[in-house]
């Protein structure tokens, strides 16, 4: 992943694929903020230089690109309450985090670079839209709802998987987007993400699988490498433990949940800009699954120590409730050892509703996000991605293949 461009061949042959899939209901328009969900979503193809892959991305989805962006913005100003531009500006010059993109990840610079051409946005406003979760940090949201992760172990019944509920802003819906990244220095790469945004969580062909989850409590790195760029820079290790190795090299620029599958053992990491700790769930576990509060790392941001010392316990435990009952959720399905670990409980917990108020399936209407997507990354010989454009229960699982690896 330190390849520097080469000269541009745009590749526009059978670069977007319209997957369609099937909802409960009437199909939905491809548009932001609705109250519906979508039954289609894009695969978009990407090959070349990391310059030549931004680039397409940005021409093949500029209309999408230039509407998720200006919802974005508009979500800017009304949880900061300024203009988003001012926000943009304010955000990017309290941090720093280009020297660590171009020291661990400068392909991936490149790609923005491409993207911002490519969709006609200027580099500045790219790049800060591929920062979510710093911004989160920036803007000091404490107790971020995003996400639902777990893995199984390999078993003599079912290959080794990670999975995810991928829940972010309503302002996303009607973008979901499958980036097929081919011929990354022999992998192929499945990335979940939107039109415009380089990647939220993934898995290649080698059975490299990473999911996500905000962990806003722990300590930022105004200066480390964002949670994209080392999603993308997981998947492009050609194995587990040269994923972890890079885990564990880079400076983390905000707090992040990473579960990193491979072909026999996914394993959990809380990662903070001092610490980078592994979490087991119990003795023996031959799962692993988390939500969105630290439960092994004790490197707390000032501004988490400063807000629990000012906050009292009462008001503490509503501002992690549903974290926790997320989490609850996934424990009494996962823990039990005589549950088959396989698909199919992937499935059923992915879709499972145990908390009213906090659910792991989340629509509209309810706190916080929304199920945006929802992935199982089946880690076997030849991986494969399954993935529904929504919330489970409403919208359906899709099955995406590799190319038969040959070696």
């Amino acid at each position: 992943m330190s390849c520097a461009p080469a000269s541009v061949r745009i590749f526009l042959s059978a670069a977007v694929v319209f997957v369609s899939l099937s909802t409960r209901g009437a199909s939905a328009p491809r548009t932001q903020n609705a109250n519906v969900y979508p039954d289609t979503f894009k695969v978009v193809v990407l090959e070349g230089s990391p310059y030549e892959r931004g680039l397409k991305h940005g021409r093949m989805l500029k209309n999408e690109i230039h509407a998720v962006v200006q919802a974005w913005k508009a979500s800017l100003v009304d949880s900061n309450k300024i203009d988003a531009e001012t926000f943009i500006a304010r955000f990017l010059a309290h941090t720093d985090f280009l020297p660590s993109i171009k020291r661990w990840t400068p392909d991936l610079l490149d790609e923005v670079r491409g993207l911002a051409e490519g969709a006609d946005i200027d580099f500045k406003t790219m790049l800060a839209f591929q920062l979510p979760d710093e911004q989160w940090v920036y803007a000091l949201t404490m107790t971020s709802e995003r996400c639902s992760g777990m893995g199984f172990d390999k078993s003599d019944r079912s290959p080794a998987l990670t999975a995810q509920n991928m829940d972010v802003p309503p302002f996303y819906n009607g973008f979901q987007t499958i980036l097929h990244v081919k011929g990354l220095d022999g992998l192929d790469v499945f990335v979940l993400t939107s039109a415009g945004f380089i990647g939220m969580n993934g898995m290649n062909s080698r059975s490299v699988s990473v999911c996500t989850n905000t962990l806003a409590q722990l300590a930022p790195a105004r200066d480390g490498l964002p949670v994209a760029f080392i999603v993308r820079g997981i998947l492009a290790q050609h194995a587990q433990a040269d994923a972890i190795r890079f885990l564990k090299t880079v400076k983390h620029a905000s707090g992040q949940n990473y579960i990193v599958g491979g072909p026999e053992h996914p394993r959990d990491f809380e990662c903070s800009a001092g610490k980078v700790v592994e979490f087991v769930p119990f003795e023996g576990a031959t799962v692993v699954y988390h939500t969105n509060h630290a439960l092994a790392s004790d490197d707390f941001s000032d501004d988490y120590r400063g807000w629990m010392k000012a906050t009292e316990a009462i008001a503490q435990e509503a501002g992690f409730s549903g974290t926790r009952a997320r989490y609850q959720a996934l424990e009494t399905r996962l823990r039990g050892v005589s549950a088959a670990h396989d698909v199919e409980l992937a499935k059923a917990t992915l879709r499972s509703h145990d908390s009213s108020m906090f659910p792991i399936c989340r629509h509209f209407g309810g706190a916080g996000g929304f199920t945006y997507a929802s992935t199982i990354m089946v880690l076997s010989a030849q991986p494969y991605l399954i993935v529904a454009p929504g919330p489970p229960d409403l919208t359906t699982y899709q099955t995406l293949t590799f190319s038969p690896r040959t070696k």
